[in-house]
């Protein structure tokens, strides 16, 4: 079957997300259609031709295959990407505009689909040119009155703030999905006045693509920032909110790709405590259930979901048993998913591959951890957040190998970079000061454990919580008082002397307040109405949830 007869029913489909088998079978068909593509370029001059590739790998990287997309794509776009310094003059000598402009349109979205296949790939540098290439020319040349191309800068500033957060550009990235918000919906807008009442099936499938946008750009970007930046409970409500969106729509496969990101949150957030056990092993569970359910359905997710399911069981065991961890029954799983998320450096996938090599580590094993921890560095190199991270688990490898002279450079250069995630911010302080005890440098520990202190108030990371206080108890500075207080009772709980303690209440008491004066506020409206961000308030009110008016905001 001729591609032209395949683009509008898999258009038509791909769309509205109607991800199952009819799109599937379309798919395969479209695929076949498009096997020549692999040893020869696509006919620039053909808009059915570039739509049919771009929709393709639209549609597998959607399944987690952005490999396959990225090789059916580069013969065209090499092409594309060496003749667009001349598409400006092509748009001034066009005999019809309009038909030229949509060419055009078509050839800049193969870039952009090739270019999130490169961000994938881990081919950094030439995913932010080429994306930043197909912007600056749709901004500059392609979009004008009567042809706004709304979509296609929306699908840009997403790409691009992809591209952003993997280098590190965390505010900038942050500002490119913003953008790419208002650009979705002014493209809703422009569709539902062309076709409200003229054809409400096109209408609907307009609604549902917004729809899906927006709640893409919510969760997997901003929420993947919250991520970036360890604060893990800002990125759960992020995908929350975006869940939400896509629940009404039915849109079970976007919904359970933002549930397996909410879920390894949910994983990192949990203290390593007894009071965490339940929670971590519903999460190991549901994340279970999700790698199976995307086993035919997305790669990358079952990579994802797997991995943290092992890091829930290994905190369980953490928590079950002191000192090394065993894992036995796990190490083979481990040594699958470490496999796997080479072969895909998405974020989450590099944050995936750090906590896995995180379980050796708990469970001693020093060597295998260089080794892997090299491999890492090779596959995801060039993604800021995973290497200033990557050099934080280096030094506490270092530490365990008593190598504290190497521990000492590498957290000193961390430090100094200051990593995006403030959890490990946290923790790269605070082996700092664990290198200054054993070096019996107790005044450059005790300023290092303060700055460690500093860090973790803003982070929502369960396992650096608890090295920061287990460094800080070596230090002598997370330690109780020595003795009762004047006119301290006996059998009085001595933390009323505890400045620290006295502090959290202290604030505690203030949130209580507010809450008081506005019972039917949200978090977020509590946090505005305190000049607080959300994120602040969220990790502080999760800390006191065993205090009943704290639960029925958190339930809400």
């Amino acid at each position: 079957m001729k591609v032209e007869t395949l683009v509008g029913p898999f258009q038509a489909r791909l769309r509205s997300f109607a991800f199952g088998p009819e799109m599937d079978r379309q798919a395969t068909e479209m695929l076949r259609a498009l096997q020549g593509c692999h040893r020869r370029r696509a006919d620039t001059e053909d808009r059915e031709a570039l739509k049919a590739l771009s929709l393709m790998a639209e549609y597998l990287d959607a399944h987690g295959r952005a490999g396959e997309g990225m090789a059916l794509l580069r013969l065209t776009v090499e092409e594309l990407i060496a003749d667009s310094p001349g598409w400006p003059a092509e748009l001034r000598s066009a005999a019809d505009l309009d038909v030229v402009r949509k060419l055009m349109r078509q050839r800049v979205w193969c870039c952009l689909a090739y270019a999130l296949a490169l961000i994938r790939a881990n081919r950094l540098e030439e995913a932010g040119r080429i994306t930043i290439a197909m912007r600056s020319f749709v901004e500059r040349h392609l979009a004008g009155p009567g042809f706004a191309c709304h979509g296609t800068l929306a699908l840009a500033r997403y790409y691009e703030g992809l591209w952003r957060r993997n280098v590190g550009k965390l505010n900038e990235a942050s500002w490119d999905f913003d953008v790419a918000l208002d650009f979705v919906q002014a493209r809703y807008e422009e569709k539902r006045r062309k076709y409200e009442g003229v054809d409400e099936g096109r209408l609907r499938r307009e609604w549902i693509y917004s729809r899906v946008g927006i709640a893409r750009i919510l969760g997997f970007g901003h929420g993947g920032i919250a991520l970036s930046r360890g604060r893990y409970v800002e990125a759960r409500a992020w995908m929350v909110a975006a869940q939400l969106i896509l629940a009404q729509l039915g849109q079970e496969v976007w919904r359970r790709s933002l549930e397996v990101y909410r879920s390894s949150a949910a994983v990192l957030v949990q203290e390593v405590s007894v009071s965490s056990i339940t929670a971590l092993e519903e999460h190991a569970k549901r994340l279970r259930e999700l790698e199976s359910w995307f086993e035919t359905r997305n790669r990358r997710n079952v990579s994802i979901a797997g991995s943290f399911a092992i890091l829930a069981e290994v905190r369980l065991r953490q928590i079950r048993k002191c000192g090394a961890v065993d894992l036995s029954g796990l190490r083979r799983g481990i040594d699958v998913k470490l496999r796997e998320v080479y072969l895909d450096t998405a974020p989450l996938s590099g944050t995936a591959a750090l906590r896995l090599i995180e379980c050796l580590l708990r469970a001693g094993d020093l060597k295998r951890c260089e080794k892997e921890l090299a491999r890492l560095g090779e596959a995801f190199g060039g993604q800021e957040d995973v290497m200033a991270e990557l050099q934080v688990l280096r030094a506490e490898v270092l530490l365990g190998l008593e190598r504290v002279e190497e521990a000492r450079g590498l957290l000193t250069e961390s430090v100094e970079t200051r990593p995006a995630n403030r959890a490990f911010r946290a923790r790269a302080w605070a082996l700092l000061a664990e290198c200054e005890l054993r070096s019996g440098r107790r005044v450059f520990a005790e300023k290092a454990m303060e700055a460690a202190r500093g860090a973790l108030e803003h982070a929502q990371d369960g396992y650096a919580r608890m090295l920061v206080e287990e460094v800080g108890a070596r230090v002598g500075l997370a330690l109780p008082p020595a003795g009762p207080m004047p006119y301290q009772e006996a059998g009085e709980d001595g933390r009323w002397c505890d400045l620290d303690h006295n502090l959290e209440i202290a604030r505690l008491n203030v949130v209580e307040a507010v809450h008081r004066r506005h019972p039917d506020y949200s978090v977020e409206r509590l946090a505005a109405a305190m000049g607080r961000g959300p994120s602040w308030l969220y990790g502080f009110l999760g800390k006191h949830r065993e205090v009943e008016w704290v639960r029925g905001i958190l339930g809400r």
